[in-house]
């Protein structure tokens, strides 16, 4: 009974960091993908991270790709693997603790890229059309996803037919792309 406590906060520290994890994730999309700022779900995820945000100020942005949010992901998973290392009584060594955090990072918006695209592609059984879809869900998901698949139907003719294959060949390029991160970091 006297770990629970402690196992408890691990629980609620974890829980804490890998929503801001989350959150910023989502941010770095939405920047990249210059989402409307209308959208109430959007609104959301910038309030909730503006007051991180804010004290890192002085990061600037590379183009539309937001630093700070990333530096944010990178110790909100620097923290969370270092009180994991601490806890099992691992060796912890600062070199692969950083590498090892900013392949997670890294990982985080491809891992929410995969999750987009496959959202995506079990809602268009759904909803025929994005006109008339009225969810703002659905509008950051569209936001997010069509200029990586404009970019995807430019260069490789995906379409056979009434079916679209861009999707999927989204999903096996962040694959590809995930693989390759594993062998060179």
């Amino acid at each position: 009974m006297s770990n629970s406590f402690p196992e408890l906060g691990f629980f609620i520290v974890d829980l804490v960091i890998s929503f801001l994890i989350l959150v910023f994730t989502l941010r770095i999309l939405l920047s990249i993908c210059s989402a409307s700022v209308n959208n109430p779900i959007t609104q959301s995820i910038i309030k909730i991270t503006s007051p991180i945000r804010s004290l890192l100020f002085f990061i600037p942005n590379i183009s539309r790709f937001e630093v700070s949010s990333f530096i944010v992901i990178f110790i909100c998973h620097f923290l969370n693997i270092y009180m994991q290392s601490t806890i099992l009584g691992s060796n912890i060594i600062i070199e692969r603790l950083l590498i090892f955090s900013f392949k997670s990072s890294i990982f985080s918006l491809l891992n929410a890229l995969t999750i987009i695209f496959i959202i995506l592609a079990i809602s268009s059984w759904f909803v025929q059309s994005q006109q008339l879809n009225r969810n703002p869900a659905l509008d950051i998901i569209y936001q997010i996803t069509n200029p990586i698949l404009y970019l995807i139907k430019r260069i490789i003719p995906t379409s056979v037919g009434i079916i679209d294959f861009s999707v999927i060949i989204a999903l096996v390029l962040i694959h590809f792309l995930q693989n390759f991160l594993n062998i060179i970091l």
